[in-house]
């Protein structure tokens, strides 16, 4: 650090575009930088010394031992705990410290940086961490004036069968909700943790037995990002993470290329059907987009569900819209209800199979890039549980009524649709 430029108020000591400040008791340096519309950055410089918490106002027994903790460095605010009134950490600091973590009774010693126009790609990594079962801030970051952004790359890993139970969230632009919330299976296309790998396209995949998904779906932005993640159970060990991002980034399917101004949405949808039922896995009132990619879990009482046929409806269009698919493994560029058996291709996938209890097992994806499913005032995106012929033998042009094709039964039924809107 060079000469101390300036010393303001409300606790925070400045050195050029670089801010120091203790965040609140329990919290995060990336959400103490967040909020006030910086970027936290990982590398602290103490000197080995406690200057920089008396500069911010801090008084307190210094306490030399060496950096031990994540949350470190960091002043004991709470009077519970043992160490109380003591700077902790600041000797022999790593050359980086985790911004997301946080400690119930610490203040941290937190560096902000100014958002930068000069910077191009951004991004954090982190391992051989703790998965919390409290929400937290994996990356955040905030852009110049001027600029957007696109995340492009997501991957995890962390022992087998733990990360059925993570959610990971992307925070666009200040949204108090989500727009983005996924666990990282399902992103991929897999339903039930199938841990089928190595395998992979340019978008998805999994490249090991334990973990280690991956997606590099493109996530625009226009002013700022939070990416977090949470075990929705209890706090899991041996959690790794990357996260990246680019700045200034257009986003291209093809041809087409889409506006910088867009937004992508994870639409999601939940919940049992009866037979024959319909459901609108997308149902998008008004403006234009496209359906980039949609996933499909099912579990059924037998494989009768897969009769069902894709719908879109755009502009209010009468029954049948325009047919996506004379079948479900049709939608997914099989057929015959898949009896070639699993696979991972770049357009579509098959990507888990099991019987159990009497139960049938079942998900699937399947990619719009190459044939885009756009549309310019609002959209219904349908499918239904089983189908029906007419009296012709045709397939998926009786709205009610028909003859059953098989006996399908009610099904538990999970939807990921990925749908850039502008």
């Amino acid at each position: 650090m060079r000469g101390l430029v300036l010393v303001l108020f409300f606790a925070v000591v400045v050195y050029g575009e670089t801010t120091y400040l203790m965040s609140e008791q329990g919290e995060s340096c990336a959400y103490a930088c967040h909020k006030r519309q910086l970027n936290c950055h990982p590398h602290i410089e103490t000197n080995n010394s406690a200057a920089l918490f008396h500069q911010l106002g801090i008084s307190c027994t210094e306490d030399t031992r060496e950096w031990w903790a994540e949350d470190q460095p960091s002043y004991v605010s709470d009077p519970s705990d043992a160490n109380y009134g003591r700077c902790l950490g600041y000797t022999s600091v790593p050359g980086g410290v985790v911004c997301g973590v946080s400690y119930s009774t610490v203040k941290r010693l937190c560096r902000c940086e100014a958002p930068s126009a000069s910077e191009t790609t951004f991004g954090f990594g982190y391992s051989n961490g703790v998965l919390h079962a409290k929400e937290w801030i994996v990356f955040q970051h905030w852009l110049a004036a001027g600029d957007y952004g696109v995340m492009t790359h997501f991957w995890m890993t962390i022992p087998s069968n733990v990360e059925s139970n993570m959610i990971v969230r992307y925070y666009i632009d200040g949204e108090a909700t989500a727009s983005v919330e996924y666990q990282p299976g399902l992103a991929c296309g897999v339903g039930y943790n199938d841990n089928q790998a190595p395998w992979g396209t340019q978008w998805v995949g999994k490249g090991a037995a334990d973990g280690s998904w991956f997606n590099n779906i493109m996530i625009p932005f226009q002013r700022s990002i939070v990416v977090t993640v949470q075990h929705t159970v209890s706090d899991q060990g041996g959690f790794y993470v990357i996260v990246r991002g680019q700045t200034n980034l257009p986003i291209h399917f093809g041809s087409l290329t889409l506006p910088s101004t867009t937004k992508l949405t994870l639409v999601k949808w939940e919940g049992t059907l009866s037979s024959m039922e319909y459901v609108d896995f997308v149902n998008i009132k008004s403006g234009a987009g496209m359906v980039f990619f949609h996933t499909l879990q099912v579990d059924s009482g037998n494989l009768n569900f897969l009769e069902g046929c894709y719908h879109m409806f755009t502009n209010d269009e009468d029954w049948p819209g325009t047919v996506l698919s004379t079948g479900t493994e049709d939608y997914y560029d099989s057929g015959w209800y898949f009896n070639a058996g699993e696979f991972h291709l770049p357009v579509a996938g098959y990507t888990h199979y099991a019987e159990s209890g009497g139960r049938i097992y079942f998900s699937a994806y399947r990619f719009h890039e190459m044939d885009p499913l756009m549309f310019s005032n609002g959209m219904r995106f349908v499918w239904r549980n089983g189908d029906t012929y007419d009296a012709a033998g045709v397939k998926c042009m009786m709205e009610e009524g028909g003859i059953w094709a098989g006996s399908p039964t009610s099904s538990n039924v999970v939807s990921y649709s990925w749908v850039y809107t502008w």
